[in-house]
């Protein structure tokens, strides 16, 4: 039994064997060994092939230390321009206003009547009657009126005439405006200043103290 076994076993290679030519075999054997060697590279590229670093360039920096912090710079100075000379120096001018003296024109007093020394005419011609005295300014209450400031910015001067009432005791209570200066400043400072502050001896009757009119003159004039 055994026997037969080999036999049949032998005689199945052998039969085998006979079935391929030598060409066969050969190209048999030559497509293994593409196969394998084209495994291998397909595992060689596949699987081993890896692409190489970069190359990175040397590091040139450094590290600067706190002691070694170069501050900022400062800004430039800002540039600085002489002024332009100046041709001709400006000369400041001051003006100085001094006002005038007020100027007062008293009538003259009226001259005395003389009596006759004729016992014969003085018996026909009745008494005189008593001297009369005009009133006479004190100069010393006669001031200057202030000058008005809207007048003095206007440039407004002139000279006004004034009708005054003078009463027993010397004050004036009451000033007409005979001829205007032209401002109404003017003549209204004119007037409240004369009958406040001026001051007459009292004309007399004899030597009695009476009322009487006056005239007087106030002038304004930019210095």
């Amino acid at each position: 039994m055994n026997q037969l076994q080999y036999s049949t076993g032998a005689f199945r290679h052998a039969r085998a064997q006979s079935a391929y030519s030598p060409q066969q075999r050969a190209i048999g054997i030559a497509f293994a060994a593409i196969m394998e060697v084209g495994i291998v590279y397909a595992l060689i590229v596949n699987l081993g092939h890896r692409e190489a670093p970069p190359v990175l360039p040397p590091f040139n920096g450094y590290i600067i230390p706190d002691d070694m912090v170069v501050d900022p710079v400062p800004p430039p100075p800002a540039p600085k321009f002489d002024p332009p000379p100046i041709s001709q120096p400006i000369t400041e001018v001051v003006l100085e206003y001094t006002p005038p003296q007020p100027i007062a024109i008293t009538p003259p007093p009226p001259a005395p009547i003389p009596i006759p020394t004729n016992p014969q005419v003085a018996a026909v011609f009745p008494p005189p009657v008593p001297v009369y005295t005009a009133a006479r300014a004190i100069a010393a209450t006669h001031t200057t009126p202030e000058y008005p400031s809207v007048a003095r910015r206007l440039g407004q001067q002139g000279t006004l005439r004034l009708k005054l009432a003078v009463s027993e005791q010397g004050a004036v209570t009451d000033a007409v405006l005979v001829n205007s200066s032209g401002s109404d400043y003017l003549d209204k400072a004119a007037i409240d200043w004369v009958k406040k502050y001026w001051r007459y001896e009292p004309a007399k009757q004899g030597t009695r103290a009476v009322r009487s009119e006056v005239q007087a003159v106030v002038e304004f004039k930019l210095q």
